[in-house]
């Protein structure tokens, strides 16, 4: 019996398999990986930090400062976690088992050298290094290790999260653990442009015309294309920094019920190849493409955004 959560999740690929081509292929391995990290959650349940005084997080946000929330990660959890869902990758695909072999074995060793507590900083030099010194490809790399991030903030930052107020804040990146975004939507109800935090799970409306990245209004440096036959999702880019991120129309399909915004992110990754095609960098951070996959043309449709 799946727990709520859960079905919450497998009702979302369900409906992503619908909506992009192609999905129904990798949507396999996004359930083992959201089932594992829900069993995850259930059998190490992680105490939340201590809420910060709502009062002074308003006056934060209101001079334009994110709070930058970095709470410190628990070694043992998030390898612990980072191991769980690769062997839900193997399960799935078989043939990942050697590169996931020297994964764990490079896990382990960092257990048994790092200290107890470490940053989300430290997790992502071991993911650069894995990728540098193994044959961990970009994509699956950026999967586990944001994947594995973002289960652990969300819990972390749960009480702050609760009574933050996001209506007073403007900015591009995160108002609460300051990281850029990757992906946002257009709401359904009135058409804002309504970004959310790939780490920490927060959502805020921003500018519709503007760059989340280098604040750019400039109309005619904003531009969006979509993949053909695939415009539920929008690569949204600006010529001035030559950054981008996605952008979901939940104005194209029944968004009842909520949107889980990272799963129609790992949905339409091939917006993400466009993107690099086009020669735009990911403002996130978040890498997504492998090097020698920026080769092939898409076809795509470009659109300015007025």
């Amino acid at each position: 019996m799946h727990n709520r959560r859960y079905t919450k999740w497998e009702e979302e690929i369900e409906r992503c398999t619908r909506l992009y081509e192609g999905f129904a292929d990798a949507a396999p391995f996004v359930k083992a990986v959201y089932q594992c990290v829900d069993r995850f959650g259930e059998d190490h349940p992680i105490t939340p930090q201590p809420a910060v005084d709502p009062e002074e997080a308003a006056d934060m946000l209101r001079a334009g400062r994110s709070l930058g929330a970095n709470p410190a990660i628990d070694t043992e959890d998030a390898v612990e976690l980072l191991k769980g869902i690769s062997e839900a990758l193997v399960k799935a695909n078989p043939e990942l088992e050697g590169t996931i072999k020297v994964l764990e074995e490079n896990l382990e060793q960092f257990l048994l050298n790092s200290p107890d507590k470490v940053s989300k900083e430290d997790m992502w030099s071991l993911r650069q290094l894995l990728v540098k010194d193994t044959e961990l490809e970009q994509d699956l790399a950026t999967f586990l290790f944001s994947t594995t991030l973002s289960s652990l903030y969300k819990q972390y930052l749960q009480l702050t999260a609760e009574v933050l107020r996001t209506d007073l804040w403007q900015g591009g990146d995160c108002p609460l653990c300051a990281e850029k975004p990757h992906y946002g939507l257009l709401r359904p109800e009135d058409g804002a442009k309504e970004l959310e935090c790939w780490l920490c799970g927060t959502k805020w409306v921003h500018t519709r015309i503007k760059c989340p990245f280098c604040g750019n209004e400039e109309q005619d440096d904003l531009g969006y294309f979509t993949v053909e036959d695939q415009e539920i999702c929008r690569v949204s880019f600006c010529q001035r920094c030559r950054q981008y991120l996605k952008i979901i129309d939940a104005r194209k399909f029944d968004a009842s019920g909520g949107i889980i915004l990272s799963i129609h992110n790992l949905a339409s990754l091939s917006h993400d190849l466009l993107a690099r095609q086009e020669g735009f960098a990911p403002g996130s951070g978040l890498e997504w493409v492998n090097p020698g996959e920026i080769t092939d043309r898409h076809k795509a449709t470009g659109k300015i955004i007025s």
